[in-house]
Formats: C-alpha cells, structure tokens, sequence
C-alpha cells in the first residue's frame, strides 16, 4: 500500500452505516478491524462534545493525533475521512489569515481545509469535490 492509497469501509456511526474512508498512515496505525471500531467508538464522543458543530474533530490515539472530516447531509453523517496529523510538518496546522483559511496537514499527504471565514461548511481535502457527493 502507497501514501496515496486508502482503505474505504462501510461501518456504524450513531446507529447508522457511514463510509470511512482510512487514509494510508491511519490504516497503518489501525491495522485490525477491532481496533478500527474502538477508534470509531473514541469518534462519536468526540462528536458529542463537539458543541461547535465542526466538520473537523481531533482525536488522540495511542500518542497520535487523528484528523477526521465528517460530511453530513441533513444533519445525518454520511461519510467520515480519517489521515494523522503530520508531526513531521513543522507547522502541520497552518493559518492563512489574509485569505481566511486553514491548512491542516496530513501525515498521508492530504490536505484539509476548513475555511474560517465562512465557519466550518466549506471544507475540502486534496480529493475532487464530486468524491464527497452521495
């Protein structure tokens, strides 16, 4: 499996089947199905505490920090995209404060890019938009 490779699996979310997509660093760090679903465990409490309502949620496992972009569709989670946080960036979150944006850096090569000044709805990766419609 290459950097820009993923993993794609269908799995349950708030009593809902969602597609993960596992980026190659995350799914190299979560190598059983087992693990996988305790991770997503971790995930839907770290949504409900989320009061800001973020398409971005953190969550630290085992010393690393996830990075998870959830797409929703009428307030229901359809889709959940998962890389690490890239240590090995200097700056692995970076704001760029004269265009209102922020580049969070994954450690498979993905960049995330939640736009500040229009909240958090206007978030893209280094993916096709048209990969997310569903």
């Amino acid at each position: 499996m290459s950097e820009n490779e993923f993993l794609i699996e269908i799995d349950e979310l708030f009593g809902r089947l969602v597609e993960i997509k596992w980026y190659f660093v995350a799914i190299k760090k979560m190598t059983t199905i087992t693990k996988r679903k305790k991770f997503l465990a971790l995930l839907e409490k770290e949504i409900m505490q989320e009061e800001s309502g973020s398409n971005i949620i953190f969550a630290e496992e085992h010393g690393d920090v996830y990075i998870c972009m959830i797409f929703k569709a009428k307030n229901n989670i359809k889709k959940v995209v998962i890389d690490v946080l890239d240590k090995n960036r200097g700056k692995p979150i970076e704001p760029n404060l004269q265009a209102g944006n922020v580049y969070i850096y994954g450690a498979s090569g993905t960049i995330f890019q939640p736009n500040v000044k229009n909240g958090h709805s206007d978030i893209i990766d280094s993916e096709k938009s048209s990969d997310f419609d569903s």
